[in-house]
């Protein structure tokens, strides 16, 4: 887990940004090509030895200030772009830090651990037509040359010196039984339940990558959701309950999962929405759980209401899994939806409206 003060030591040094670092300033979030940018930085460290991005730092290490965008949003972004712009898919994890002198978004890229991470360029339908490589050197990413594209599937380094021996990541289950028993048992500070949980995350981000799981990777996950069923609704840390919610919609994503977070938490992630807490995370995990009976109807309430944070919500959902619906009609729906409110002065409301449209449209594809 990054924190602060790891930060400040980093930009005490001279080069700051090199091999293991890029600092983004939030304004590239404004960029219509952001997300393409943020994809080629995570593939070149992938592809090299792993990395940082830290978003709300200049390239001379000074802070942006305080974030002006939707964290929740952001962290479904990043999640699309490894599912949707990437190939093979990456594993990652995402930070976000309030330090004194501004707020920052980390990404930490892990090392690929097999094939090398490619830009898809072109996709029709599961195949994909056209990708692209690239890899982290101390000036910044660059596209991967022939010769370094045979080293890097052949596990050889780089400088084309000594071989880079393959290593495969064993997960430490037993030490995450341990911290899950903890977790469920113990009344531990929330200090001391955050990193645990962020252990854990990471580990089932390694794990769910995967269709077959052995005995003692069910067992855990099956212990895993068990154990934080009492935080869900906890009024006592925000950040356990995003770091809860971020773990469990990678589990939904897997059917097998979805059918075992539905019989053990659904009943406190419907109280906690329908509460208020929305994001993202939330959505998506509800979603799988059958909460929603029909997308267009959810998409509507939002549209009546207003809410453009439950319609990106919404967006993201579209972006992060299939739809069981038929989508032609829910098209059709919003297309005449947009149409009424062409006349108003509602300009927000009718261009996340286009955004839904154009994310369904692609489904359809």
């Amino acid at each position: 887990m990054t924190k602060c003060i790891e930060i400040e030591k980093l930009r005490e040094k001279s080069e700051f940004e090199n091999i293991k670092y890029e600092l983004k300033s939030s304004k590239i979030l404004k960029e219509k090509d952001w997300k393409d940018k943020i994809a080629k930085e995570i593939i070149s460290f992938a592809n090299r030895n792993g990395g940082k991005i830290i978003i709300g730092l200049q390239n001379d290490g000074s802070f942006d200030g305080k974030k002006d965008y939707d964290v929740d949003t952001l962290k479904g972004d990043i999640d699309n772009i490894i599912h949707n712009k990437i190939s093979p898919i990456i594993n990652y994890n995402f930070e976000f830090l309030e330090c004194e002198e501004g707020d920052l978004s980390i990404i930490t890229i892990e090392r690929k651990k097999d094939i090398p991470h490619a830009f898809i360029i072109e996709r029709k339908g599961p195949e994909i037509k056209n990708r692209i490589y690239y890899i982290r050197t101390p000036f910044g990413k660059r596209l991967v040359s022939d010769k370094q594209l045979y080293f890097l599937f052949n596990e050889k380094d780089l400088n084309n010196i000594d071989p880079i021996k393959k290593i495969e990541i064993k997960p430490d289950l037993e030490l995450i039984k341990e911290y899950l028993d903890m977790i469920k048992n113990s009344q531990l500070s929330s200090t001391n339940i955050v990193p645990m949980l962020n252990k854990i995350h990471n580990v089932f981000a390694q794990i769910l990558v995967k269709e077959d799981f052995t005995e003692n990777e069910l067992d855990v996950i099956n212990k895993y959701v068990e154990s934080v069923d009492k935080y869900i609704l906890s009024k006592n840390n925000d950040l356990i309950k995003r770091i809860i919610l971020g773990t469990v919609r990678m589990l939904v994503l897997k059917p097998k999962f979805s059918e075992l977070v539905n019989s053990v938490n659904y009943h406190n992630f419907k109280k906690l929405y329908e509460s208020g807490y929305k994001n993202s995370d939330i959505t998506l995990i509800l979603y799988k759980c059958g909460y929603f009976k029909s997308i267009l109807t959810e998409i509507y309430k939002a549209i009546d209401k207003k809410d453009i944070y439950t319609l990106q919500n919404f967006r993201n959902l579209l972006n992060s899994t299939n739809i069981e619906e038929n989508i032609i009609p829910i098209i059709k729906e919003l297309r005449l939806k947009k149409e009424e409110l062409s006349s108003s002065s509602e300009t927000n409301l009718i261009d996340m409206i286009e955004l839904i449209i154009s994310n369904l449209e692609s489904l359809h594809k």
